[in-house]
């Protein structure tokens, strides 16, 4: 019975002083302010294993579909590269004031890191606290698959074969036009879902 009480207290004391930690304003939480390390590690096996778990049972399509890279690039071109940057392209000034900071894309590091699925399910769900927003409520899967083989394809490319894509598109001209979303009344086509920008047209 004493072991018992004395384990209660010492949780009770734990739990109190956790609150009066979080009460008191002390823990920075600016962005310029990097995480203690046993924090950034039990971060990042959190996140791991998450990711790991919930992505275990998903199957990837045949990824090497030119048709599904050709339907994703604009996507990635838009959006993605903002943060992660592309053959001849460095991430936008906003992306280097993020923390963590996103992995980069051209360097293949992260796409060896992770499977397919992994990156899918990243992709379709974003990841919290991360900058990492969730694409699967405003694309169709084929777009997120598409966006998957795109980023193995990506550290392989050549800044001028990536800017070829860009101008055979014609996303400079939309991209000076801003990166717009529908109203949701808007009929969609076949391969947005409803607020998807029809900026991402070829």
């Amino acid at each position: 019975m004493r072991y018992v009480l004395t384990i209660v207290i010492v949780l009770a004391v734990l739990i109190v002083g956790a609150v009066l930690y979080v009460r008191s304003g002390s823990y920075n939480i600016a962005a310029t302010e990097p995480h203690w390390s046993i924090t950034l590690s039990l971060i990042d096996t959190l996140k791991d294993r998450s990711i790991e778990v919930r992505s275990k049972n998903i199957k990837p399509p045949n990824l090497d579909v030119p048709k599904l890279k050709e339907l994703a690039f604009p996507h990635y071109h838009e959006m993605c590269r903002l943060c992660h940057g592309a053959p001849g392209y460095l991430p936008e000034e906003f992306a280097t004031g993020l923390y963590p900071s996103p992995p980069s894309m051209t360097k293949g590091d992260i796409q060896k890191e992770l499977t397919d699925a992994e990156i899918y399910w990243i992709v379709k769900h974003g990841i919290k606290l991360t900058g990492m927003p969730a694409f699967g409520p405003t694309h169709k899967d084929e777009i997120l698959w598409g966006l998957v083989a795109l980023s193995k394809e990506i550290p392989k490319m050549t800044p001028e074969q990536y800017q070829l894509q860009v101008k055979e598109m014609g996303l400079e001209e939309e991209m000076a036009q801003g990166h717009r979303h529908q109203e949701p009344d808007v009929e969609k086509d076949d391969d947005h879902l409803p607020g998807e920008s029809s900026a991402h047209e070829r």
